[in-house]
């Protein structure tokens, strides 16, 4: 078992830190993260920077990032183009934007994005969010997990454009809930999942075995992709 630090980091947490790429188009933004993530050691390391444009494809291959930090508020084609490459590379996306512009953001999470947090976010908070989105969760503020669960309830949602034409089944009022919660909190065991609930695991597990079925999934990373996958989000 690897030994705790005083910081309650592991041994090899500290032998090997998250490793973040940050992309943006604007350079005082670009700068001011990277000079963040170079003083976040053992915890972080940054592993380069680029611009939106050109590519920032070959440089990111190079640096072997657990984490890519992507600016959100350049030009809006080329960003979200980057942001599919991104994803069907296996990259974790992470987001930052100032825009309220929330037609782009859904699709940005449709895309593969697995987070986003706006630029006023405070760094102990983006912290820990490009930790959450390594180890497996989505980072979503109760707006956007808001809109999963309206749209999951209305099924009127946009689908992805490589999304099947067949929706599934509608879910009632408790499977919304179970899904929008475990959009936001995808990586939390389900103890805690039952918690925020107020029922019990076993209860959760007979949930989820319906869920699954109607989504034609095995496990709950299939239902998360399905979800990102079909567009079950508000339409761009």
């Amino acid at each position: 078992m690897a030994m705790q630090t005083q910081h309650g980091l592991t041994a090899d947490d500290t032998a090997c830190p998250l490793r973040v790429f940050v992309i943006s188009d604007f350079p005082l933004l670009l700068a001011g993260l990277t000079a963040l993530l170079t003083t976040q050691a053992p915890r972080l390391a940054l592993a380069g920077s680029a611009a939106v444009t050109p590519s920032p494809l070959t440089a990111l291959t190079a640096a072997e990032a657990d984490i890519v930090l992507l600016d959100l508020d350049g030009d809006a084609e080329t960003s979200l183009a980057l942001i599919r490459a991104l994803a069907t590379r296996g990259d974790k996306v992470l987001l930052l934007t100032r825009q309220q512009e929330r037609a782009r953001q859904d699709r940005a999470i449709m895309l593969g994005a697995r987070g986003l947090l706006t630029r006023d976010t405070d760094a102990a908070q983006l912290l820990t969010a490009i930790e959450k989105v390594h180890h497996g969760q989505l980072w979503l503020d109760r707006d956007a997990t808001g809109r999963i669960f309206d749209a999951l309830s209305r099924h009127g949602a946009m689908p992805a454009p490589d999304a099947a034409p067949a929706m599934p089944p509608p879910l009632s009022e408790q499977e919304q809930k179970i899904v929008a919660i475990l959009m936001a909190n995808s990586g939390e065991p389900a103890k805690l999942i039952a918690g925020k609930l107020h029922i019990s695991e076993s209860t959760l597990r007979n949930h989820l075995t319906v869920i699954y079925k109607k989504f034609g999934v095995s496990n709950r990373h299939g239902l998360l992709g399905y979800v990102l996958q079909h567009g079950l989000l508000l339409p761009a």
